[in-house]
């Protein structure tokens, strides 16, 4: 059985960044754990698609891509 994730998407106000920390998803995408968060990335990472909305810059460091993320989650909907 699938355990079902709930995640509620808040949104910044006057945001304009477009990348941004895996606690600061976290923090746009109330509900969303790190593991679950951590298993998404590396699927991203796995994937031509969406590898390079995933930036590694140092092995602690990550940055994801705002907008890709969010197209990684409607493709991971369909899919």
């Amino acid at each position: 059985m699938t355990k079902v994730v709930k995640i509620k998407y808040i949104p910044v106000e006057n945001s304009i960044a477009e990348w941004a920390t895996k606690k600061s998803l976290m923090k746009r995408w109330d509900g969303l754990n790190i593991h679950t968060l951590n298993r998404w990335l590396t699927e991203m990472r796995e994937n031509k698609k969406f590898k390079h909305y995933v930036i590694n810059p140092t092995h602690k460091l990550v940055f994801i891509n705002l907008d890709g993320f969010e197209e990684f989650l409607t493709w991971k909907e369909k899919n």
